[in-house]
């Protein structure tokens, strides 16, 4: 066979699977996302109004006690924090868990805003909307840079700040938000990049492949794990919103204060930071660049775990956040005699 012929047989084979994906992809998106969120959110919850969305929140812990609210990582919800609230309620917390869109049962924005000062101001109208006063804020991953976005913004409303293994891009470059082929082929038509990944990104054996890719411990994401964080992909619409979110933080066109290393050393509030000493997402050395930044900052680093600590060891991460989180009490209470 010639060289040519080969080529044309492998490119023929290539389009045939990528048809066959795509169409799976869409197939599957009829068979799968059929519930409304009103219909199959936990009961536990509610949502609140803010400007763009209706945000699912869920609350636990006694009301009068201190607020800690908790802002997920990407491909998370509300309800995958089920291994962690036990130790902060027993501690007296009242906690706050929400669902930033397009993640969980919040609905989709009708800005179509994914942007890292979009998703603050939603945090920030969520906190008054419950009438929270000042909070413990604590964001994971690619919910740490919302969160210290809402800090930057309202430091009043968020009384001191904890970052957990925190995805805020300080080593990328910003982009001049002009064109990239690239990513408009693949993510500029949106029925493409829905049915894109309703293919790959919420496709069940796909995600729990890539929920492994996040963590150091593999054997953590098991069925029943795995299941939590898959329990929205039954949601109308649901992989539409993902597409739209990946589309916006592909572009990476997000000006945000917390995309400026000068706007750290203004942040007066306490910060802590928690790291998995084995993260390969965002290696520890992003953390120790963080806490160089900010004037008021410990940095606490558990061993033997990855991006995801709060399921690789339920046990370290709790005793660390409850450390954390007493530390600061402490401190608050300090500043108001």
């Amino acid at each position: 066979m010639s060289i040519r012929r080969l080529f044309l047989s492998v490119l023929i084979l290539l389009l045939a699977c990528l048809v066959l994906g795509l169409g799976y992809g869409r197939a599957r998106l009829l068979w799968t996302e059929t519930e409304e969120i009103h219909d199959a959110a936990p009961a536990h919850g509610r949502w609140v109004q803010t400007s763009d969305a209706e945000i699912y929140v869920q609350e636990f812990g006694p009301r009068e006690g201190k607020t800690i609210v908790l802002v997920h990582g990407t491909g998370a919800w509300s309800g995958t924090w089920a291994s962690n609230l036990s130790a902060m309620t027993q501690a007296g917390f009242h906690v706050v868990a929400l669902d930033l869109p397009p993640f969980g049962y919040s609905s989709h924005p009708s800005s179509s805003a994914y942007s890292r000062l979009s998703q603050a101001k939603r945090i920030l109208e969520t906190i008054d909307a419950l009438r929270l006063g000042s909070v413990i804020l604590l964001g994971h991953s690619f919910g740490g840079g919302p969160a210290i976005e809402a800090a930057m913004l309202a430091q009043g409303q968020v009384r001191s700040l904890i970052l957990v293994d925190a995805a805020l891009g300080l080593s990328t470059p910003m982009r001049n938000c002009s064109s990239d082929s690239a990513i408009d082929i693949l993510l500029g038509v949106r029925p493409l990049r829905t049915t894109l990944m309703a293919a790959l990104i919420t496709e069940p054996v796909f995600s729990g492949y890539l929920l492994k890719s996040f963590v150091a411990k593999k054997e953590v994401v098991t069925k029943e794990r795995l299941a939590i964080y898959q329990k929205p992909f039954m949601l109308r619409g649901y992989t539409a919103g993902l597409g739209d979110w990946a589309y916006e933080f592909a572009r990476d066109c997000d000006d945000a204060l917390s995309k400026h290393e000068t706007e750290y050393h203004k942040l007066l509030i306490p910060v802590a930071l928690l790291w998995g000493e084995l993260d390969s997402v965002t290696p520890l050395a992003q953390g120790q660049h963080i806490q160089a930044l900010l004037p008021n900052v410990t940095l606490e680093v558990m061993p033997g775990v990855g991006h995801i600590p709060q399921i690789e060891d339920v046990a370290l991460f709790n005793a660390t956040l409850s450390k954390v989180l007493n530390r600061l009490s402490r401190n608050t209470l300090i500043a108001t005699q």
